[in-house]
């Protein structure tokens, strides 16, 4: 027995009702996802967990001003994937970059926050760098520093966040069996290059360059040899370091300017070391903890307080104590996960600032975050799908629904007349 046209109205009236709700649901979860809930500005969440499938993105149209943190490294097919979370509230957004995105690594927060720098690369074979602004959703294009570059990746922010570092793989030879690394300085406003270096392709992405906190002066890190650069006067350096030392991160310059910091290894233990940016020899000052058990360590900064703010990777597996390479030790594969600790003068052991969800295997944060010297309470996001899949589950009814009911009405009508 067939319904009649009346109760197939009524079924398609019910399920308009139905696509209504869900746009209601999925505009209200949208919003919720959008709008800030408490917390301090340019604070440090305690906890970072990962963003879940259907989290809006960092080009959707409700944009967060800042960020505190970028974390990558969720694995499967977000590997290419990067997270940032705002600087003052629980949300969390996601940019997919296309290559492998390790965050302090190919993906750079800037010293504010408010961007993100990363490695691009073009089908037609183009590389260069993408700067995307979290709040107005602009993107723009820097480099390569080399004409003849086949790829291109982000050093370092300066500190005031006006010029990037950036470094371009070169051929040295017509077959390309060897390359050579050229360091540029790339003012972001109008792309202008300065050549810095042209060194052996042994950077280490996170470790090879730090800014002091003016901006004037600069160390580069090639394999074991460590380039003082005066920006202004173009005077420079180079000291060699000796073996398990290296340039500790972006944080490396102590606040006055006074001392550059190392991390040094010993087998599986960290612990950082300052040395005399003209003389290379160790510098007096307060004793920092090891960092014990981890495949390495990163400086990100420096806490008001006085005591350096790192990244300590965790090893993926037992036996990490062996001769690999420093670019190695941080690759995902061989990481088992990350925590953001404080290394204190005097104290006894690192004190943990912010633990991470299983599978963030690498993670930058914003210059202004670690300078506040805060630590906010936050919640991770819940594992229930995102917005934008409840959004575009209510728009994909509602495409069906609404011309169907439209249809059916008209014919009710007509039947009626």
């Amino acid at each position: 027995m067939h319904p009649t046209t009346a109760t197939i109205v009524r079924r398609w009236r019910w399920a308009a009702t139905t696509t209504a709700v869900l746009l209601l649901i999925g505009g209200s979860v949208l919003l919720a996802g959008s709008r800030p809930v408490g917390g301090t500005a340019d604070a440090l969440p305690d906890r970072v967990g990962t963003p879940p499938w259907g989290a809006l993105r960092i080009t959707d149209p409700f944009p967060i001003g800042a960020a505190a943190v970028a974390v990558s490294g969720f694995g499967g097919d977000d590997a290419g994937a990067v997270a940032v979370v705002d600087a003052g509230a629980d949300r969390y957004r996601v940019h997919r970059v296309g290559v492998d995105a390790p965050a302090g690594e190919v993906v750079l927060l800037s010293p504010d926050g408010t961007r993100l720098a990363h490695q691009w690369d073009s089908a037609q074979g183009g590389t260069g760098v993408r700067i995307r602004h979290l709040g107005d959703r602009t993107v723009a294009a820097l480099g390569p520093g080399d004409a003849a570059s086949v790829l291109t990746r982000p050093l370092a922010w300066s500190p005031s966040g006006d010029q990037l570092v950036v470094v371009d793989s070169v051929p040295r030879t017509s077959d390309r069996s060897a390359y050579a690394a050229v360091v540029s300085l790339v003012d972001v406003a109008d792309g202008s290059v300065r050549k810095l270096a042209t060194v052996d392709d042994t950077l280490v992405a996170g470790y090879a360059v730090a800014f002091a906190a003016d901006g004037r002066r600069l160390a580069l890190q090639s394999g074991s040899r460590l380039t003082i650069m005066d920006l202004g006067s173009g005077r420079r350096h180079t000291l060699d370091l000796p073996p398990g030392r290296t340039l500790a991160g972006k944080g490396a310059w102590q606040p006055d300017g006074q001392a550059v910091t190392l991390a040094e290894r010993d087998g599986d233990d960290w612990r950082l070391v300052a040395v005399d940016p003209v003389t290379g020899a160790d510098a007096p000052g307060p004793r920092l903890p090891t960092v014990a058990d981890v495949t390495a360590v990163r400086l990100l900064g420096w806490r008001p307080d006085g005591s350096a703010l790192v990244v300590a990777y965790q090893p993926a597996s037992a036996g990490m104590s062996g001769v690999w390479a420093l670019s190695q030790r941080i690759h995902a594969g061989h990481v088992g996960g990350v925590q953001l600790v404080s290394l204190a003068p005097g104290a006894d052991a690192p004190t943990v600032w912010m633990t991470f969800a299983d599978g963030v295997r690498a993670v930058d944060v914003a210059d202004r975050a670690v300078a506040t010297g805060t630590v906010r309470p936050a919640q991770v996001p819940s594992r229930w799908p995102g917005p934008r899949l409840w959004l575009w589950l209510a728009v994909g009814l509602a495409v069906v629904v609404v011309p169907v009911t439209v249809r059916l009405r008209r014919r009710y009508r007509a039947a009626g007349d």
